[in-house]
């Protein structure tokens, strides 16, 4: 199984994104998958433009020549696509979406019905048939991703895709002051890496766990306090 993973994080390896995919990551290749983690950041990748090119004059090829031109090698090489991104903003980084809208030369102008009755595109050339998402975000309430995961379901579903599984871990800061309270959450993304890898569904009950928030919101507001110090120090207000 070939999967590549799409790190829209502008912190890279460096952040709490970073550690949830080297874990993942591990997962995948110990379970005998080949994986490829393209850092999103940094790389030249200009916005769609909407000029339609892809769908108008020559399907399924962009007419823009950046970076993202290898970005849909491995996207068409791949059997299964990781959104990695932790919450910006009630969405994905900047830098991914960017990414994610210049997937639209995937498609074709002709409409037809999915499994659902939805109108959507047929495609010219197909993504990943199996996606997952994994993310992070600040604050400590699992409703800071839902409007995330709309957002990824949606694009699941444009590109026909399978959707794996959602593994949303909040409260990163509080985490970044204390990094040992995420041990237990790798473990189980290791091993959620590993079914995955193996062909496998993740159960029911190890998805509960993954999306089971490693800090209660008192115990967050607590160690957040020193990052807050950390803030009143930084911006001379002790």
């Amino acid at each position: 199984m070939k999967i590549l993973i799409l790190n829209g994080s502008a912190r890279k390896e460096k952040g709490v994104t970073g550690r949830l995919l080297k874990s993942l990551i591990k997962g995948f290749t110990d379970g005998g998958a080949e994986a490829k983690d393209v850092q999103v950041q940094g790389l030249n990748i200009t916005p769609c433009t909407a000029c339609l090119s892809c769908l108008h004059k020559k399907s399924g090829d962009c007419i823009l020549d950046d970076d993202m031109s290898g970005i849909y090698q491995d996207l068409k090489a791949s059997d299964m696509l990781v959104i990695a991104t932790p919450v910006y903003f009630d969405g994905m980084s900047g830098a991914l979406k960017i990414v994610m809208d210049r997937c639209v030369c995937c498609m074709e102008p002709f409409l037809t019905k999915d499994h659902s009755g939805r109108v959507r595109h047929t495609h010219a050339w197909r993504m990943p048939k199996r996606c997952m998402l994994i993310s992070t975000a600040g604050f400590p309430e699992m409703e800071t991703f839902d409007p995330l995961i709309t957002m990824f379901r949606a694009q699941a579903a444009n590109f026909g895709a399978e959707i794996v599984g959602e593994i949303c871990i909040p409260g990163s800061i509080a985490l970044q002051v204390a990094p040992d309270r995420l041990t237990h959450h790798l473990q189980l993304i290791e091993e959620a890496g590993k079914i995955i890898a193996s062909g496998r569904r993740i159960s029911a009950d190890l998805l509960e766990k993954l999306n089971t928030p490693p800090i209660e919101v008192d115990e967050y507001l607590t160690l957040s306090a020193e990052y807050e110090a950390w803030c009143r120090k930084k911006l001379g207000l002790l």
